[in-house]
């Protein structure tokens, strides 16, 4: 197992506004732009996106990556 499993998108523990958080494909960053107003960006890797699409444990890092952020989800929300 690559030492990437499981790290398609960044963790959400480690949140902090204007720090960007990386996963393998999905980078995000919140940034305050003043009061109640954030500056939300997106970035996708395509070319990482490719090299997962080939790892032969592509599927089984893609169910564990979207179970991890499901999971991390919850928590925020409690």
């Amino acid at each position: 197992m690559k030492t990437c499993f499981g790290d398609i998108y960044p963790d959400l523990e480690k949140f902090r506004f204007g720090t960007p958080l990386v996963g393998k494909v999905f980078q995000i960053s919140v940034d305050t732009i003043g009061p109640g107003q954030r500056d939300r960006k997106l970035s996708i890797d395509m070319d990482a996106w490719q090299e997962c699409r080939q790892c032969e444990d592509f599927q089984s890092c893609f169910d564990f990556s979207t179970a991890k952020l499901q999971m991390q989800r919850v928590l925020i929300d409690l």
